[in-house]
Order: structure tokens, then sequence, then C-alpha cells
């Protein structure tokens, strides 16, 4: 029993001993202020547009003067939406100053600004918010060939104005890259709540991109608005967008038809009468919303109209029939002569070719009523050549492309008219577009002839007023930087 006092005894006095020795040393340690930094220059809040550059150039203040940006590391990093529904952390500069582009999505971001002491060690943190504005939100779609490949171009209306932006897809980091020969790009108001926004190759096959972001994964290919199931990378020859939720998508001579509003998906192939199958053209006539579209049917070379799905034959024509015996060159149905939305594009514009003797032929017919109104062969200067055709919803003028050339008919008159001589450049495209919707934009640019023309080296879109009783046409936009044009079209909004 005394040994253990004995021991405890021991131990409590070495403890004492050693906490003795601990206060005696207070004050005997020499501090050394280090360096700390405040930060000036940056607002609680901005507001930036999408994909031009920040502007932030902070003031950094030393405790100990130390000014040598040399001694310092910088980081700003970005955390906000994903584009999935989550959120991430995105490095965007390690720059004292924040002068890169915006490229986040739009939306709310918190921004943290972090310097660290090369010296020490020791890091500074300053956050502030981000609002980041949508600049690609509409605007001209343009498909062009890049060597043999597509990519997909934007030209978007921002603030009033247009600005071209190349390579769309790799700008927004989309998860699609367009490989193959580019066949088309097509909007349309395919739902409510996702607006079609579809890009065609031989590579991809045809797809759609998320209407805001253009981001893509396997799903969004056309195959998806099918029944049947159809390879997942499934290409289509043409989509054509006939209202909200109803379409058409042709596909190796089969055409099928689509309406979202009855849940109706892409089934069985409408280009049949009777039961019988023909191969149809990929080009049809739009009609409007709830009246006859116009299909071609290649195999027995002869007008064909369809409803909601049914196909039919079309009555005795007055000045033609209808059963031509010609291989048909274009068609489209635009405004041209209606009033009202209920006639809107029921003006069908069909070219036709002689096989026998490669005589062409304009035909004028209503898709509703069936009524013809003009047929006749075109005797226009090089019309034989003529590699791209565009009718003017306004005055029903027919402007094709030959060589450099883009040539004006008149059909009432007979007349040709040479309005644009490019020399040795080449015309890729002419065509009027159709939008969905009215506003004081759409209506002025529907009106406009879109002209798309390449040097060897660079593709060009211009915009031209048409003007009536044959006036020459005006310039009113150029927008350039592309490759060859193969297909534009505009996403509204």
């Amino acid at each position: 029993m005394f040994k253990k006092i004995k021991i405890q005894l021991v131990l409590v006095l070495f403890t004492c001993a050693l906490m003795s020795s601990c206060l005696e040393d207070v004050g005997n340690y020499e501090y050394t202020e280090i360096n700390e930094i405040e930060f000036g220059g940056i607002e609680e809040t901005y507001t930036v547009n999408r994909f031009y550059n920040f502007n932030i150039t902070p003031k950094l203040v030393s405790s100990l003067g130390e000014d040598n940006e040399d001694a310092y590391t910088y980081k700003w990093q970005a955390y906000g939406a994903d584009g999935s529904g989550g959120n991430k952390l995105t490095t965007l500069s390690l720059e004292k100053n924040l002068l890169t582009p915006a490229n986040l999505l739009p939306g709310e971001h918190t921004i943290f600004y972090t310097v660290q002491d090369l010296n020490t060690g020791v890091e500074f943190q300053q956050s502030f918010v981000v609002t980041i504005v949508n600049t690609i939100y509409e605007g001209w779609l343009v498909l062009s060939d890049i060597n043999g490949e597509g990519r997909l171009d934007m030209v978007p209306l921002f603030e009033g104005e247009f600005k071209v932006r190349t390579d769309i897809l790799d700008l927004l980091d989309s998860e699609l890259t367009l490989t193959g020969t580019p066949k088309f790009v097509y909007t349309y108001p395919y739902d409510s709540d996702f607006y079609g926004v579809y890009v065609s190759t031989t590579g991809n096959g045809t797809n759609k991109l998320e209407p805001d972001t253009f981001e893509w994964n396997k799903s969004y290919n056309i195959s998806g608005e099918f029944v049947s199931s159809q390879p997942e990378d499934l290409e289509v020859d043409n989509i054509l967008g006939k209202g909200s939720k109803m379409s058409y998508a042709v596909v190796d001579g089969d055409v099928y038809y689509y309406f979202g509003l009855f849940g109706w998906l892409y089934s069985a192939p409408i280009n049949s009468i009777d039961g019988v199958l023909f191969e149809a053209s990929t080009l049809i006539g739009k009609g409007n919303f709830w009246g006859n579209s116009i299909l071609y049917d290649n195999t027995n070379k002869r007008f064909v109209r369809t409803n909601f799905g049914n196909t039919s034959v079309m009555p005795t024509g007055t000045r033609f029939n209808y059963t031509t015996g010609k291989d048909l060159e274009y068609m489209v149905g635009n405004d041209f002569n209606t009033t009202t939305t209920n006639t809107a594009g029921t003006q069908i514009f069909a070219i036709l070719r002689d096989p026998a003797n490669s005589k062409k032929y304009l035909a004028l017919f209503n898709a509703t009523t069936s009524a013809q109104t003009y047929y006749a062969e075109v005797l226009a200067t090089d019309f034989d050549q003529a590699t791209s055709y565009a009718v003017s919803p306004n005055y029903g003028y027919l402007f094709y492309a030959v060589g450099g050339k883009v040539y004006q008919y008149d059909y009432s008159l007979k007349t040709t008219k040479l309005m644009i001589d490019k020399g040795s450049e080449e015309i890729t495209l002419i065509k009027f577009n159709d939008f969905f919707n009215s506003t004081t934009v759409y209506d002025e640019l529907e009106h406009q002839l879109i002209v798309c023309s390449y040097d060897g080296t660079e593709g060009t879109m211009e915009l031209y007023d048409v003007p009536p009783v044959n006036g020459q046409i005006v310039l009113q936009a150029t927008y350039s930087g592309f490759g060859k044009i193969k297909s534009i079209d505009y996403r509204e909004r």
C-alpha cells in the first residue's frame, strides 16, 4: 500500500515540475507577421453575356506590400448548373484577371477567386455571383461542308444584331461531333417543351439537339420518334414540320407521319394507296395545318394527297394530268396568294422534267382544293442547268441558280432576269425560309431570298429583299466565315 502511494506521489511531483517548466517558457518564442491579402475591385454580382468575355480585374492589397504578381498563384472557379440537373465546379482561369470568354450555361453561378501566397502557402478567397445571359437564343443555323465533313454554325440574333458563331457544337461543348457528309439542318415545333433542332449527316444519322444548350445523347436520334425499332443512328432523307407537333419524315422512299398532339409517333409508311406501297419523293408540299399535304409518287409518276396519315389519289385536273409521267425536281408549298392562316402553305409550286426530252415544266395548284392555276414549259435562260430553286411567297417569282448566277423567272410574263452574277463562285443554295411563328422580324425574313455562295475557300450567306414588278433584288445582309453551305434553317422563339 505504501509502495502505491509513493509511486503516485512521484508522478504528481513530476507533472508539477513539467508544468512549471512550460510556464517559465512563456514569452521566449519569436512571432513573425504573415502576409495577408485583401480584395478590391470585385462586385457582389455581375451579369455577363454568354460567349462574351468576362472583364473582372481585381485589386489585391498586400498587408506586407508584396506586389510582385509572381509571388502568388490565382484560380477562378465557377459553381453552377451542369446541364443534366446537377451542379459542377469549373475552372475558368489561372490568371490574375478574369478576361476569358463566358462559356458557362445560362443562369446563375457562384464564382470563387482564390489567391495563394507562394512564400507561406496560405490561400485567400473571395466569392461573388454571376448571371450568364444566353446569347445563342435564336437565329440562323447553317450546316456546311468542310473538307467532306459537316460543321454546324449559327448566326444568332442577340440585342437586335445578327453575329456569326462558327462551329457552334464545339463552342457549346456539345457531346455531338459531326462526322460524314452533311445533309440538312431543320427546326420546327416538335413539342411544346422541346423545340425540334435537327442536324443530319451520313456519319451521325439524324439527331435532335437540346434546343437551348445544344447538348446531345444517343436517345436524341430521330429513331426514338418511331414506333418500330430503328437503328440508333437512323438517317432520314427529309423532315417537314407542318405545324405544332405535326411532321413528316422520309426514309428510303417511305414517308412517315407524326402527330404529337394525338400521341402518334412515326409508325407505318403512309406512301400507299389501297394497300399498295409506292416509292415517294423526298420532296413534300406542305399545305396548311389541317389540310392536305402533297406527296409525289415516283413509282407511278403522279401527285397524291395525304391528310392525317391517309393518302389518296388526286381528282381530275383542268390544266394537266396529276399523273404526269414526269420526274419531280422541285416542290414547295408556300403562302403565295393566301390571305389567312387557314390557307397558309396551300400554294404548291412544282418543277417537273420530262425524261423523254429533258424539258422542264412548272405546275401550280392548291393543296386543299386541288384547283390548278398554271402549267407550262419553262423557257428560261439556262434553265436546264439549274441546280437550286426558290419561290417567292410574296410574288410567286421563281428563282433558280446556275453556276455563279441567280435568275428570276416570272411565269405569268414568261420573262427571265439575271439578278446575281458572282463570276467563278458557286451558288450552293437558294431558298426562302418558312417560319411557323409570325413576328415583325420573321415576316420580314420570310420574304427575303437567301443566297449561299462558295469561292473555293469560304462560304457566304446573303439576304435579299424582293421588290414587286420584277425589280432588281436588294442586298440586305451578308454573313461569311462558313464552309460550303448545304442547308440553312432558322431557330425560332
